[in-house]
């Protein structure tokens, strides 16, 4: 069950344009850049008392410097850190502010700065679980608030792994488009075919590989990599004959070269995990 809106004010600390779009949706009682000397009074009046305090600096580095000069006015506060990173620097973040008194959750937003506050925008929390329910009613602002548990380093993590997923699934559009550009086929043309694809067969493919991955078996009696291999020749031939860039299918021929060498010939194209696991 979501939280009742706690009474203490929310602050957001950073000036870049995620940072300014999250205050938009969460009307903070302040919005501080580290770089806005003259809003200093202002910061230490509203961090006298308990706040949530949202930070979404450029990178790490950033926070780290912000730290340094701010520390003592976020000791004792609920963080909820939205800056990109690594799992290792939101562990080593989460360790720095436990030192100050300050509960840690840290977060990652899927999603471009004009989609913070829409319902079905993915956001990723973990850390205290303490912050979390004491604040799901700010954070459900933001978009679908998931909580995946104690460790700090998780959200970073599902993020990078997750975007992963975007920027290749983006770069197989692309190239799709590309190759189609060179038959005169306009991309909002064929789009709505594709997105039809991807929302019916590619789902459901997806949902038969988790099954797949979670059990360790990749059974080839649909499909499988010696029979995916020839065409995945056809799109490299395809590129080549018209003058487009080849890395991309040549990767995912290789990748699949490498698992029929592997032996997993007659697996499913799951199997390549195992290729990538050891590559």
């Amino acid at each position: 069950m979501t939280s009742q809106l706690p009474a203490m004010p929310t602050v957001v600390i950073g000036g870049n344009v995620r940072a300014l779009a999250l205050a938009e949706v969460l009307d903070p009682a302040l919005v501080w850049s580290p770089t806005a000397a003259e809003a200093m009074m202002s910061l230490q009046e509203t961090l006298a008392e308990p706040a949530l305090v949202v930070l979404c600096l450029d990178d790490y580095d950033g926070l780290t410097d912000m730290l340094d000069r701010h520390e003592k006015l976020l000791a004792g506060q609920d963080i909820v850190n939205l800056t990109s990173g690594t799992s290792a620097e939101a562990q080593e973040a989460a360790a720095r502010f436990a030192a100050m008194s300050a509960k840690y959750l840290d977060g990652a937003l899927m999603a471009h700065p004009e989609h913070v506050g829409n319902a079905e925008t993915v956001v990723v929390y973990s850390g205290s679980a303490e912050v979390f329910q004491r604040n799901e009613g700010v954070l459900a602002r933001l978009g679908a608030a998931t909580y995946l548990g104690p460790d700090a380093g998780t959200a970073a993590l599902y993020d990078v792994a997750m975007l992963n997923f975007a920027w290749a699934t983006l770069a197989g559009y692309l190239q799709t488009a590309t190759i189609l550009s060179t038959a005169e086929v306009q991309a909002e043309s064929f789009t709505p075919m594709l997105t039809r694809w991807l929302s019916g067969t590619v789902v459901d493919v997806i949902k038969g590989y988790a099954t797949q991955l979670d059990r360790g078996d990749y059974p080839g009696d649909e499909e499988w990599l010696e029979l995916d291999y020839p065409l995945m020749r056809h799109l490299v031939q395809v590129s080549e004959e018209r003058g487009l860039d080849t890395r991309l299918p040549r990767l995912i021929e290789s990748l699949t070269a490498e698992g029929i060498a592997a032996g997993y010939g007659k697996k499913s194209f799951a199997s390549l995990t195992k290729v990538m696991r050891h590559g």
